[in-house]
C-alpha cells in the first residue's frame, strides 16, 4: 500500500473511484452520482490537484497501481480559521475494506494536518448511521461534539451528521 498526494495525472483513476463511491455510499457524500458523472477529466484534474495556497490536497491510497481510497484535507487560509483543518470525502473501495487501508489513509491525513504550521485541531463530519466510520474516527482519537439532524436528504430520507474533533496539540 502506498499513500500520496494526488495530482492532475490521477484524474481518471480518481473519477472512477469517486463515481463508485457515490453509487456505493450515497449517504456519505453531499454530491450525487448524477451531479458528478458528467464532469470532464479537466474539471476533475483541477479539483484534485493540490491548491497552490495549501488550502486543499487530496490523498490517495494505492493497492499496487490501483487507486483504492481517497480523502481530502482542507486547510482554511483565513487568519481566523488557519488553526484548524478538516477531513472530507473519505472513501475506501469495498473490495479493499477491512485491510487497514482506511486507518492508514486517515493516519496520513492526520500526519499531514500535524505538519501544517499552526494547525491545532482537525474536524470532520460523518453520516451518523455510519457506525464503521465512527468507530474508526473514534479509535484515532476523534471526539464527537455534536449532531446535526437532517443534514443530508437522500432517496426520500433525512440523515444526521455527527461532528468530530481531534485536538492535534493534545493527541
Amino acid at each position: 500500500m502506498t499513500i500520496r498526494v494526488l495530482d492532475a495525472g490521477d484524474a481518471a483513476a480518481y473519477q472512477r473511484l469517486r463515481l463508485l463511491a457515490l453509487q456505493d455510499s450515497p449517504t456519505a457524500f453531499s454530491a450525487s452520482y448524477e451531479e458528478e458523472v458528467g464532469r470532464s477529466l479537466d474539471d476533475v484534474a483541477a479539483r484534485i490537484a493540490p491548491a497552490p495556497d495549501g488550502s486543499i490536497r487530496m490523498l490517495g491510497a494505492f493497492h499496487g497501481q490501483a487507486l483504492a481510497g481517497f480523502v481530502a484535507l482542507i486547510h482554511p487560509q483565513r487568519a481566523k480559521l488557519r488553526h484548524g483543518a478538516e477531513i472530507a470525502g473519505m472513501f475506501v473501495a469495498p473490495a479493499q475494506r477491512r485491510r487497514g487501508l482506511g486507518r492508514a489513509l486517515l493516519g496520513a491525513a492526520i500526519d499531514q494536518a500535524r505538519a501544517l504550521d499552526g494547525v491545532r485541531q482537525l474536524k470532520l463530519g460523518v453520516n451518523a448511521t455510519n457506525t464503521a466510520a465512527r468507530v474508526l474516527y473514534e479509535s484515532a482519537g476523534f471526539l464527537p461534539y455534536g449532531l446535526e439532524p437532517d443534514a443530508l436528504y437522500v432517496g426520500g430520507q433525512f440523515f444526521g451528521q455527527a461532528h468530530y474533533l481531534l485536538r492535534l496539540n493534545q493527541a
